[in-house]
């Protein structure tokens, strides 16, 4: 496109100085016939030149229209290669990011979570947020920029041929898909940070003596508010079978509500994933029993995708997913692991691929006779 506008730049000069030729050699010949005195001559000769003169002057207007085209568009070109050298950097910068991130996070799954550790990886958290805050505030930015481009191209739509047009708007677009893909990654990377954060918590339970029935009616509630769009879109049962008799426990209120709402969220997506390629019945159930009067056991079951075999070793690892990045950061069981063990308890999943998942949570009864202060002083005591 610009060698065609340079072209036609080259050959309008071409024109206008052959036009100027030509004057120069008909003026000189007026000069000759009225030196010679043979003055008829020259009524042919000048309306010649007069039309000349009106022709260069359309061809020299043509010729700074071409120039201001091929001005503009080199600005605009600079432009966005200057837009698109920046978003290249940056995509580098959250690369390197990202790999530093994964690095850290390799680091955090081998080692104990002792003190040491934790200092390490609140400093590395801050270091990773503010250059990540960065990119994504630059992406958002630029992002506004690229609009603001678009509009300007097409207004001068109608000066600018249908190649450059067309070509221009390309460029504007992937600029903008590129900018989209670096604001999903970044906002990601910030979620997993987050999750970071939050394994750095202290979750040691702060014991009240609490009714298990209530605990769960108050979860569903919870599932029911935050799910409840999806749970009537795709149709979803939940049975909750609860105790005979009112059983109170020595538990952490805000603890133990965060795993039954993480297992039941869990069942929730697993069956809307399978409801979008199978037609069934959806169900989830919630169930409390007694085992051997020593423990209280909490299943939550679903029959929805299920889980492979060989990844329910890993489902309780941090940071391991089955999920999409965008999706879950994969620290929920891992924490409903950590919870539950600071109850004493522990916590199981039994699944077959493509038919039901079941989650079992056990706490011991024997906490219950003892004094709700105590048991959390030795919670802290044994961490």
């Amino acid at each position: 496109m610009i060698d065609d506008l340079n072209n036609d730049i080259k050959q309008l000069s071409t024109r206008i100085r052959r036009i100027e030729h030509v004057t120069t050699i008909g003026l000189v010949a007026i000069g000759v016939l009225f030196v010679t005195e043979r003055y008829g001559w020259t009524s042919g000769i000048v309306p010649v030149l007069l039309i000349m003169q009106v022709v260069k002057v359309m061809l020299q207007r043509q010729l700074k229209i071409k120039e201001t085209m091929v001005r503009e568009i080199e600005q605009r070109t600079a432009a966005i290669r200057q837009e698109r050298d920046a978003i290249q950097e940056e995509s580098v910068k959250l690369a390197n990011a990202l790999k530093d991130l994964g690095e850290a996070q390799d680091e955090l799954v081998r080692r104990e979570r002792t003190a040491t550790i934790e200092q390490l990886t609140k400093g590395l958290v801050d270091r990773i947020l503010n250059p990540l805050n960065y990119i994504n505030n630059f992406a958002t930015l630029t992002s506004g920029l690229g609009k603001e481009l678009r509009e300007n191209l097409e207004s001068q739509k109608d000066r600018l041929d249908r190649e450059t047009y067309e070509d221009s708007m390309e460029i504007v677009g992937l600029m903008e898909s590129n900018l989209s893909k670096i604001s999903d990654h970044g906002y990601n990377t910030v979620r997993i940070v987050k999750a970071m954060e939050e394994l750095l918590k202290d979750h040691r339970s702060n014991l009240a003596l609490t009714n298990v029935n209530d605990l769960c009616r108050v979860a569903l509630k919870k599932i029911n508010k935050q799910y409840g769009a999806e749970i009537q879109e795709k149709g979803i049962s939940i049975h909750f079978e609860p105790l005979n008799l009112a059983l109170m426990l020595p538990l952490d209120v805000d603890q133990m509500l965060k795993v039954l709402i993480n297992l039941l969220g869990n069942a929730i997506y697993a069956l809307s994933r399978k409801r979008e390629n199978v037609e069934f019945e959806p169900v989830i159930r919630l169930s409390l029993r007694r085992v051997e009067g020593e423990e209280l056991e909490i299943r939550v079951r679903d029959n929805g995708t299920g889980i492979d075999k060989a990844l329910q070793d890993k489902i309780f690892a941090p940071f391991f997913t089955t999920k999409t990045t965008s999706e879950a950061a994969g620290i929920g069981l891992y924490l409903c692991r950590e919870i539950v063990q600071n109850h004493r308890g522990t916590i199981a999943v039994d699944s077959v691929k493509g038919e039901y998942t079941e989650m079992t949570v056990r706490v011991p009864l024997f906490l219950m006779d003892k004094d709700p202060k105590q048991n959390n002083k030795e919670e802290s005591h044994q961490s």
